[in-house]
């Protein structure tokens, strides 16, 4: 199973309202049968107003046609790790950090590995739960992505405290990281009942 995650920007707009529209309304209908949006994430901080990440799940949205004044800034074909679990789309409101690794392709397994035997530690001591851990799909795959849903932001300062086996692992994984960039988005989640666009 593959995932999309890709850029956008709207050159017309100062806000993200017109991306938005075209995430949940527009963009759906142009996937196959099997592939779904898995999320739209507007920013919080580390992205423009009139930027948003959409992730899908098996397609490739750097074919998706943009309506004009929009363009696709970044486009990442990610592969999963141990995470996620399931293959569905988000729901739970709350804030989603998206930390982009760059690591030696050598050390990917061993990551993956600290990760998932740091998670469980963690999880238990916070609000907080990691949707996904991904390898950019590449012959020697140089990035990571790791997306983490914090209940808010509270909660995402109170885990850069973690426990102590959580912290050791964490702290190896640091060590064989060579650069991270934390990206801090909301979900924005559509009331296919009323019509309306929210924000969580």
């Amino acid at each position: 199973m593959r995932y999309q995650v890709s850029l956008l920007k709207d050159h017309e707009r100062p806000g993200p309202l017109r991306l938005i529209e075209f995430c949940q309304r527009t963009l759906p209908n142009q996937l196959h049968d099997g592939e779904f949006v898995y999320g739209t994430f507007l920013s919080l901080f580390g992205l423009a107003s009139n930027e948003l990440y959409v992730v899908t799940c098996g397609s490739d949205t750097s074919k998706a046609q943009l309506p004009e004044g929009m363009s696709l800034s970044e486009s990442h074909t990610c592969l999963p790790t141990v995470r996620p679990e399931e293959h569905k789309a988000q729901e739970t409101p709350g804030i989603y950090v998206f930390r982009w690794f760059n690591v030696y392709p050598g050390d990917v397994d061993e990551i993956v590995q600290l990760s998932n035997a740091a998670w469980p530690e963690f999880e238990n001591s916070f609000e907080t739960r990691v949707q996904g851990l991904f390898v950019e799909e590449d012959e020697t795959p140089e990035q990571m992505l790791l997306i983490t849903w914090y209940k808010d932001l509270s909660v995402w300062e109170a885990s850069r405290h973690p426990p102590e086996v959580s912290r050791d692992n964490f702290l190896r994984r640091h060590q064989l990281t060579r650069q991270a960039r934390p990206i801090a988005t909301m979900l924005s989640v559509h009331d296919q009942k009323k019509g309306l666009v929210s924000h969580s």
